[in-house]
C-alpha cells in the first residue's frame, strides 16, 4: 500500500521526510479507521495524523485516508499498515524499516536521557 508521511517529528516517523511516500502492506481485508467530523478536525488541528494512504490507495475506506494517528502526547501510534512486513527489498519494500528504525532511535534517546 502506498502511504504518505504527514508528520516526521514523532518517534514513529523521524527517519522519514515530510510528504515522503512509503510502500507498506496492509494485512487485512476489512475494517477501517473512523472518526466523525469533529474528531477528525481536532486530530488534524493537533497534528495527530502521521500517515495517510496516498490518493487512490485507501484499501478499506478509512476516513480521510488516515492510516496512522498518534495520541495527544505523541507516544501511542495507531497504525493499519504493517511496517514489519516491509523491512527488506526482497519482501517488496524496505520502507517499513524507516518506521521501525524511528522507534529504535527514540528508544536510544530515551535510554540516554535516563542515564
Amino acid at each position: 500500500m502506498l502511504l504518505q508521511v504527514e508528520r516526521t517529528d514523532t518517534a514513529f516517523a523521524s527517519r522519514c521526510v515530510d510528504g515522503q511516500e512509503l510502500t507498506i502492506p496492509v494485512k487485512h481485508g476489512d475494517g477501517c479507521w473512523f472518526a466523525d467530523d469533529d474528531l477528525l478536525g481536532e486530530l488534524e488541528a493537533n497534528g495527530q495524523l502521521v500517515l495517510r494512504y496516498a490518493a487512490g490507495a485507501n484499501p478499506n475506506g478509512a476516513v480521510d485516508d488516515v492510516a496512522g494517528v498518534v495520541n495527544a502526547d505523541g507516544n501511542v501510534f495507531g497504525l493499519m499498515p504493517h511496517p514489519e512486513h516491509a523491512v527488506d527489498s526482497l519482501l517488496g519494500s524496505a520502507d517499513g524499516a524507516l518506521i521501525l528504525g524511528s522507534l529504535v532511535d527514540a528508544a536510544r534517546l530515551s535510554v540516554a536521557a535516563a542515564v
